[in-house]
């Protein structure tokens, strides 16, 4: 391995470690009663350290979260261009619940986020120039310009939603008795049919669809 690679492998394990420590001491204390110091300490490094890495405690709890945006970006630019959008997102999005190693700690933000509301402003912020980048490949793929068509702006959204609802069903319990991981691959296949359909009224995995009134 390059000098320049494991400089860059022990910088992110730094981070891991600052993002895991706000996490656990966010769900400790509350976000108010977390400070960068003591997050700091629990990472055992430096309060400079800390911030030599991250501008706010906020950063530091939404980090993986916030990493998992920019891998999805990167991923959907790496599909290829003949494949229909949606196939590549729903694709992207199951690989990540079957084998992305910070599953559980997105649930574990997700849960914070609820109880939080200034997780999830930051999170919109932090998101924004991902969010431009994603727009403009969907854009590509698709033909229209994200500037004055709806179409890349409903699907990149459509594909958070799931995302949410998805974790959010897990969270609250609705899926238990099979492995999470298989479980919340299942949903995300159910969330995408379900939006190819039309979003049917009451459809679901076992059920037919109500005639709509």
């Amino acid at each position: 391995m390059s000098e320049i690679g494991l400089r860059e492998r022990k910088k992110f394990a730094t981070k891991e470690a600052l993002s895991r420590a706000a996490l656990e001491l966010t769900i400790d204390r509350g976000l108010d009663a977390t400070t960068a110091e003591a997050i700091a300490e629990a990472a055992g490094v430096s309060t400079r350290t800390f911030h030599n890495y991250f501008s706010n405690k906020e950063d530091a709890v939404l980090f993986m979260l916030d990493k998992s945006v920019q891998d999805l970006v990167e991923a959907f630019g790496q599909r290829s261009p003949e494949e229909p959008v949606l196939d590549s997102l729903e694709s992207i999005l199951i690989g990540f619940v079957e084998s992305a190693d910070g599953l559980e700690w997105m649930i574990a933000v997700t849960r914070l986020m609820a109880d939080h509301p200034a997780l999830i402003a930051r999170h919109v912020a932090l998101s924004d120039s991902k969010t431009d980048a994603m727009l403009a490949e969907i854009g590509r793929r698709s033909g229209t310009d994200p500037d004055v068509d709806l179409y890349p702006r409903l699907v990149y959204h459509a594909t958070g939603a799931i995302a949410r609802a998805v974790l959010e069903l897990h969270i609250n319990g609705g899926n238990e008795g099979a492995p999470p991981r298989a479980i919340l691959a299942d949903a995300v296949r159910d969330g995408y049919a379900q939006l190819r359909r039309g979003l049917p009224q009451s459809a679901s995995v076992t059920g037919e669809p109500e005639e709509v009134r």
